[in-house]
């Protein structure tokens, strides 16, 4: 989940995202394509896969291009490169790894630091919305 707080369209097109399974071998968990443009204070989802449905407080929803998209729950870093292959986003998730299926979350949303979900609210997940529900 991408939250853009900026006053401005924020177009993330090209962007590539990699675990660190796909980083080693240089093969994109996903590439944002061509129109993937996140609206100022709005979200975008991306899933691992299959169908997601519902309205996920309005967010931009994408699939994942390979497929495969998740992280190891022994460990693993999750990266996100720009058009010109400077990482953007570096997120280890290896001191949140007890938990599996279960989503991270900052507290407070948007300026805490990373907590497992769950801790917040005791719900698993709150994909394109805040920790309470609500859009972004």
């Amino acid at each position: 989940e991408l939250v853009n707080l900026s006053a401005s369209s924020a177009d993330i097109s090209g962007f590539k995202v990699f675990d660190d399974e796909n980083y080693a071998i240089d093969v994109p968990n996903h590439e944002f394509p061509a129109g993937t443009v996140i609206p100022p204070g709005g979200a975008l989802v991306l899933f691992g896969g299959g169908t997601p449905t519902g309205t996920f407080g309005n967010a931009v929803i994408q699939t994942s291009t390979s497929g495969d998209m998740n992280l190891n729950n022994a460990g693993d870093v999750l990266r996100i490169f720009d058009l010109d292959d400077n990482v953007i986003i570096e997120f280890d998730i290896e001191p949140l790894s007890n938990n599996p299926n279960e989503s991270y979350t900052r507290d407070p949303d948007l300026t805490g630091e990373f907590v497992q979900h769950a801790s917040v609210n005791g719900a698993l997940f709150s994909p394109g919305t805040r920790t309470d529900g609500t859009p972004f």
